[in-house]
């Protein structure tokens, strides 16, 4: 939990140290899953303009999917980090399709397993832990309901860098905000 928190920490002061005071901030919110095992889960992002010259964002991201590998047995995976997005116009009256590129960490947390003796008597436990660097890629598209509101779809794919690895992917669905000045 304290790296999670300090990688959150992080993300926050590279949003304060990058954003524009009037810039146009794009939040997402959102529910999806892992297509392995079919994880259920949510997302959030932030997406912070970069260029002034291209439709470039910089877009902190924290996901959240839980899997019940046994009964009883709970596992919380939490890919977090930043893309950065190119966003090109859908239309002019419709929104945006967006993709990009980026990396952070995974994290992986889940229930102690007791191990048990053949008295049924508790002799050790195991926890499920890990972190490890990602690398991710993705795209979706937001599409405008109101000047301030949108709905998005979008796919990502991620890997993490650890021996036996697989590639995973998620698909989300939700509703994005803007936030500021255009």
């Amino acid at each position: 939990m304290k790296i999670f928190m300090r990688v959150l920490m992080g993300l926050a002061v590279v949003v304060l140290l990058t954003g524009q005071a009037n810039a146009q901030v794009d939040v997402r919110v959102g529910g999806g899953m892992l297509l392995d095992n079919s994880r259920w889960g949510g997302s959030l992002a932030v997406d912070i303009p970069i260029g002034d010259l291209h439709p470039t964002y910089l877009s902190p991201f924290v996901e959240f999917y839980r899997s019940t590998p046994a009964p009883g047995i709970h596992v919380n995976e939490i890919p977090l980090g930043a893309s950065l997005l190119y966003k090109a116009p859908f239309s002019e009256q419709y929104g945006v399709v967006y993709f990009g590129v980026g990396g952070g960490m995974f994290l992986a947390r889940g229930t102690s397993i007791p191990i048990t003796n053949a008295a049924g008597n508790i002799i050790d436990t195991i926890s499920i832990s890990a972190t490890n660097a990602i690398v991710t890629a993705g795209g979706g598209l937001n599409v405008d309901v109101s000047d301030s509101m949108g709905l998005f779809v979008q796919g990502k794919w991620f890997r993490a860098f650890t021996s036996g690895s697989k590639n995973e992917v998620s698909l989300q669905v939700g509703l994005s905000f803007r936030l500021g000045d255009d």
